[in-house]
């Protein structure tokens, strides 16, 4: 009998949890998270508005709310990835600051799924002790992303995944590499080993 109220008590923690990860998601005027990111019915982040904090994953943006974002807010120290299609699928577009029109970026309207992660403070520096990242980074996430999506089609010949693209995106940002570095860790992975591709020449990296 404990063991079925332990169940039940697991089971309706769950439910409750994805009742307010719904509730969150409805058009209205909350208050703004301190890092994360909102989505406004109209440009300008005018009208109604729904937010998402930093570690967020949505594969699936509710019906009817989907087909009406038009402009986003960045808050704190967050940047989305949003999609097209549901399960994290699809065109993809990074977001680490404000966008007035979604429109610019051929997303008005578009946004079927979306992650919140957090963002990297180029101001902040290395101690030795942890991840820190160095205050001279040479690279924005945008751009680390970009990087990230290019290597793994010259070395894997496929689309990253959306977690093999945060993490390795990550990489990028903390240890400041080039694509050359990226693409030397890529081949180090189990899959191009096993894909046979160790038997060919290694082809040498394009130049920036």
């Amino acid at each position: 009998m404990k063991r079925f109220s332990t169940i039940a008590i697991l089971v309706g923690a769950a439910l409750l949890v994805h009742a307010s990860t719904a509730a969150a998601q409805r058009w209205g005027r909350e208050a703004t998270p301190r890092s994360g990111i909102c989505f406004y019915e109209d440009i300008n982040f005018n009208g109604r508005y729904f937010c998402s904090p930093v570690g967020t994953v949505t594969d699936g943006v509710p019906s009817g709310m989907n087909d009406r974002i038009s402009s986003a807010r960045v808050f704190g120290n967050a940047v989305a990835t949003l999609y097209r299609d549901p399960n994290l699928r699809g065109q993809a577009k990074v977001v680490d600051r404000d966008v007035a029109d979604m429109r610019r970026m051929g997303f008005n309207d578009r946004v079927s799924s979306y992650t919140v992660d957090t963002g990297f403070d180029r101001a902040r520096t290395g101690n030795g002790k942890g991840d820190g990242y160095q205050g001279n980074a040479r690279w924005s996430y945008r751009d680390a992303e970009a990087m990230v999506r290019r290597s793994y089609q010259s070395v894997l010949g496929r689309n990253p995944d959306p977690e093999g693209l945060r993490n390795w995106t990550q990489e990028v940002m903390r240890r400041n590499w080039d694509r050359r570095d990226l693409e030397g860790a890529l081949r180090q992975s189990e899959e191009y080993r096993a894909s046979g591709s160790t038997n060919r020449a290694v082809p040498r990296a394009s130049r920036r």
